[in-house]
């Protein structure tokens, strides 16, 4: 591969290719005018605050070395990710808007590491493939468990006391410790991240009952005796045996407020909820008032109906509240999970 170092500044105050090669943070080639590119794959991954969101020169060394007659190229901003469309096969972004599509002529396949459906306005058509993060369901048991196992072994509460003030609640932490073997958890959404999670606490001992839409599918073969699968429909049905209510739905119109105040009613006074899907799913208002009246043991939320949470939310204070700021599925090696699953789905 031949690269050429060159380029001219341009007013945005970036390093632009001369007209035959551009070299961009790693020795790929880029466009040329001698040379037809099979491939062209642009990525606009950079609008993020979260450096583990943002494309490193190890995640661009992957690409090139799995394509390497690919034009690659890693969009700035989005200016520049438009300019570069028209052109593109390939786009590796985190949300895609509808009318993009009059931009891109070649464009043959949209990825994006979210799993989420939220920022993705197009969807797959015959010359066109979309496609979402799977990888996502490990790092969000992992989180899940965490929640659970802090809660009820004392950890979040001792902090909380300690910070307020409490420097040995020895007695305060007694009263609220459990031992989560042979509770139940109960996952609403019971899909790849649903299951992932349900496989994780089955090693803790906590039994398991998944709700989902489709019951095509059998059960999962970790499930044992005093584990259940079932429809959507029985879960008003299922609610009162929840010591833990773990949501991992999507957000759509058949899952807004599906945990309304009625719902969340029927949960034990035992219960924890648990939220790493779409905040569209409770109502928020009737959580905190349940929490307020004591008439829960906790929330543990990672995302909300409005995103950053408002200072004034009602479940700001209420007993029991623990928020996580949409973060159940971060980690270091986030993108390299994605390239693990993308790379063979990329050609």
């Amino acid at each position: 591969m031949k690269i050429v170092k060159g380029g001219t500044k341009s007013k945005r105050n970036e390093w632009r290719a001369p007209p035959v090669f551009c070299l961009y943070f790693l020795p790929v080639l880029y466009d040329t005018g001698f040379h037809t590119f099979h491939m062209r794959i642009i990525l606009h991954l950079r609008d993020t605050q979260i450096p583990a969101f943002k494309p490193r020169k190890r995640l661009l060394a992957r690409l090139a070395a799995a394509f390497p007659n690919a034009a690659l190229h890693d969009c700035a901003d989005g200016t520049e990710f438009l300019e570069r469309l028209p052109g593109a096969t390939h786009a590796l972004v985190w949300g895609f808007r509808a009318e993009w599509l009059a931009r891109a002529p070649r464009l043959q396949h949209i990825a994006t590491p979210a799993a989420g459906r939220d920022w993705m306005e197009v969807s797959p058509t015959p010359s066109l493939r979309v496609t979402f993060g799977g990888f996502h369901g490990p790092l969000i048991a992992q989180t899940v468990a965490g929640q659970l196992l802090a809660l009820h072994r004392g950890v979040l509460d001792a902090m909380r006391l300690d910070a307020g003030g409490d420097p040995w609640p020895r007695t305060a932490v007694a009263a609220r410790c459990r031992d989560i073997r042979g509770t139940r958890a109960v996952i609403l959404g019971f899909g790849r991240i649903g299951q992932t999670v349900g496989a994780l606490l089955k090693n803790l001992g906590i039994r398991v009952t998944g709700l989902r839409r489709d019951m095509s599918q059998p059960a999962p073969a970790w499930f044992s005796r005093g584990d259940h699968l079932l429809p959507t429909s029985e879960l008003d049905r299922v609610l009162p045996s929840a010591d833990h209510l773990i949501c991992a739905l999507p957000a759509t119109p058949d899952t807004r407020l599906l945990l309304d105040a009625r719902r969340l009613g029927l949960l034990p006074r035992r219960a924890v909820v648990c939220n790493v899907g779409r905040g569209n799913v409770l109502d928020e208002d009737a959580l905190a008032r349940l929490l307020r009246a004591r008439r829960l043991r906790g929330a543990l939320l990672d995302v909300f109906q409005a995103e950053p949470l408002p200072k004034n939310s009602p479940l700001r204070g209420a007993p029991g509240f623990y928020l996580l700021p949409h973060a159940s599925a971060i980690a270091p090696n986030y993108l390299d999970l994605w390239l693990d699953e993308l790379i063979p789905k990329l050609p």
